[in-house]
This record gives C-alpha cells, structure tokens and sequence, in this order.
C-alpha cells in the first residue's frame, strides 16, 4: 500500500529552495501527477510528471516555468518522514538534499 502523498507540504532542500506542493489526488497505484502543482519563489510554478509513491518511496519530476526540471527521489522511514535527494535534469551539477514537511507535522501515512 503506497503512502498518502495527497494533499499540501513542502519540500525543504539544502539548497535554499522550498517547494511549495499541492496533490490533489493520488490513484491506489501511488502514482499521484495527474493534477499536481509545485510552486516555488524563483523557479516559479512547476507541474509534475512521472510520479509515484510507494511504500517505501517517492519518486517525481517537476518542469518548472523558467526551464528547469527537477528529478526528486526520496524514502519513507518506519515513522512516515520523507527525505531524499534531487538534481536538476538541464543543470546535472546541480544537486540538493530535502525533505518534506507538512501542516500536521512531517509524517506521511498509508493510504
């Protein structure tokens, strides 16, 4: 059973950037782009694509407005947290770690 990614969080990368997302739905097979927006103050207004959860993992792509697409991978610890890392597909060198947080706090659940 994949983790509930639905609804919206942040994501907090080390490079300074905060991703600002909203999901609003997310199918039982965890794959979740399908109406998903990302949003963030330099980069602008994102859309996802490729993306998915898992009961371990999340994986996605956000194509931002200004040009460049950031590959996110991440794992869900025992508890529900989810960290991982990112790298920008036009930009390779350009690399971060994140992790997410939410309004109720940084833990995600099963759907």
């Amino acid at each position: 059973m994949p983790f509930d990614v639905r609804g919206n969080w942040q994501i907090v990368q080390t490079s300074g950037h905060i991703v600002d997302m909203n999901v609003p739905d997310e199918n039982p097979d965890g794959t979740f782009d399908y109406g998903a927006t990302a949003h963030e103050k330099l980069s602008g207004n994102g859309t996802l694509s490729d993306a998915r959860a898992s009961d371990s993992e999340a994986v996605f792509l956000i194509s931002w407005s200004n040009g460049a697409r950031g590959r996110y991978s991440g794992h869900f610890d025992f508890q529900g947290r989810l960290t991982g890392v990112c790298h920008d597909e036009t930009h390779p060198s350009s690399v971060a770690s994140w992790y997410a947080k939410r309004g109720n706090g940084d833990l995600f659940g099963p759907m």
